[in-house]
């Protein structure tokens, strides 16, 4: 066992020495490589150099077979005179071109406009020959229409001025047999304004190419349809004359009656109309006030019906006739109801009686009566609306600005709220009182309650 291991030893160390060498050897390798690169590298560098060298005197020897600067400068001397001298020939034949293109383009020039100034002087003379033409057959069209106007002008003058002298000889007698009467002449007047504006407004309607106007309200008819309509009535007149000769008496005075009729019923609107302003004004004057008021008692009202889970209104029922002026009470005392107007037969006793206490209450504040009363207003209640409308009625009536208010019930429940500023009175009554005075003395039979409490704690303390 021990030369094994003294063996293994010797095998270790052998190929520890022979680790060393093979680095040693590696090192040698790589300091011969690099030796062998800078060599290289240095062979590439002295080959640059004699390239350049080489061009270096390539480049002498060139310079020393040069021509000297003397001669140089004398050969470049020649030739720039030669290329002077050539520019100079060409400049100077250029300038003569070049003038004979400008007098050659100057004279283009001119023969163009010329030739525009010609073809426009023909084209103006030949639209002058045509126009000439159309003026002339134009000439000849208006002067055969001017000899037909002119004749037709003439016949239309010579109507028109037979119509004027009947026109006027019809409304000279028209007038005379209108005289003095102011209705008729009036609606003469009215029935010929009115024909005229519906002839001016048919003839914008013709010239816009629109349908004619509607012609209800304006008379239509000709003179000649007036005069077999006058003829009729004139023997329509005739016949009444000789049947009833009092006839027109008789029409004479049913238009003074109506005449008076009509003066009277006028009168009679102006007292109306006098009297509604003035009804009017009072009205403007005490009904902000009532509206303010009921809505002030409104929003007391709702806001009480609220606190119990209902809902209510009052509103102002107005009507022409203000003896029908009322307030209305509308209730809801059920969420799928709406709200109704209180009457006695929609409503059971008890909703009535808890709505004329909120009602009362809600005028507490407003009225200015010295003190109310309400008798067995809690009747016909359940217990919730009866508890809420006795608090309420504490809370209200129990300010120190209130006035006076008396509650008349035969029962109360228990554990209501009371007041300092209450008090309560106890009435009996029957067929039988006792003689003795103090008997049934409410205060007295609360001071021995007391007494006989405080006794009897007493007692039990001892």
């Amino acid at each position: 066992m021990g030369q094994a291991d003294e063996e293994k030893a010797r095998i270790q160390l052998l190929l520890n020495e022979a680790t060393q060498k093979d680095k040693a050897l590696r090192q040698r390798i790589d300091v011969v490589k690099s030796r062998r690169e800078a060599i290289k590298r240095e062979q590439e560098r002295i080959q640059r150099f004699q390239s350049k060298l080489k061009k270096s005197k390539s480049d002498l020897e060139a310079l020393r077979n040069a021509p000297s600067a003397e001669e140089e400068r004398g050969r470049l001397k020649k030739k720039l005179m030669d290329i002077s001298k050539k520019r100079i020939k060409i400049a100077r034949e250029y300038t003569v071109r070049v003038k004979l293109m400008h007098n050659i383009t100057a004279l283009a020039e001119d023969i163009y406009r010329e030739q525009i100034e010609c073809t426009n002087a023909g084209l103006q003379h030949a639209q002058a020959l045509c126009n000439h033409a159309a003026l002339k057959a134009l000439c000849a069209v208006k002067d055969e229409k001017y000899t037909k106007a002119s004749a037709e002008f003439a016949e239309a003058d010579k109507k028109y001025r037979v119509l004027k002298d009947q026109s006027h000889a019809v409304l000279k007698e028209t007038l005379d047999l209108i005289g003095d009467n102011d209705e008729l002449r009036d609606k003469m007047h009215a029935i010929e304004d009115a024909r005229t504006q519906y002839d001016k407004e048919c003839a914008a309607a013709k010239a816009a190419g629109r349908k004619a106007p509607d012609p209800e309200g304006v008379d239509l008819r000709t003179s000649e349809e007036l005069s077999v309509e006058l003829e009729d009535r004139k023997a329509q007149l005739e016949t009444m004359m000789a049947a009833n000769p009092g006839v027109v008496e008789e029409y004479e005075n049913r238009k003074r009656s109506i005449e008076q009729l009509d003066r009277t019923i006028e009168g009679t609107e102006e007292k109306i109309r006098r009297h509604n302003k003035k009804i009017k004004m009072h009205k403007d004057q005490w009904l902000p006030a009532l509206q303010k008021l009921t809505g002030s008692i409104g929003a007391r009202f709702s806001a009480a019906f609220e606190r119990i889970g209902c809902a209510g209104e009052i509103r102002i029922r107005e009507d022409e006739d203000f003896e029908q002026w009322a307030i209305e009470i509308y209730v809801k005392f059920r969420d799928h109801e709406k709200l109704q107007l209180l009457t006695g037969q929609r409503q059971s006793g008890g909703e009535r009686s808890l709505t004329t206490i909120l009602y009362l209450m809600s005028l507490t504040e407003e009225a200015r009566a010295p003190f109310s009363l309400v008798d067995e207003i809690n009747q016909g209640m359940d217990q919730r609306a009866e508890r809420m409308v006795h608090n309420s009625m504490v809370e209200v009536t129990c300010k120190e600005d209130s006035a006076q208010y008396f509650l008349i019930t035969p029962k109360l429940l228990t554990d209501l709220n009371y007041h300092e500023r209450m008090k309560v009175l106890c009435v009996n009554n029957g067929e039988w009182l006792p003689e003795e005075r103090s008997l049934g003395n409410m205060m007295n039979m609360i001071e021995g309650f007391v007494q006989r409490s405080r006794g009897s704690r007493g007692a039990h303390s001892a």
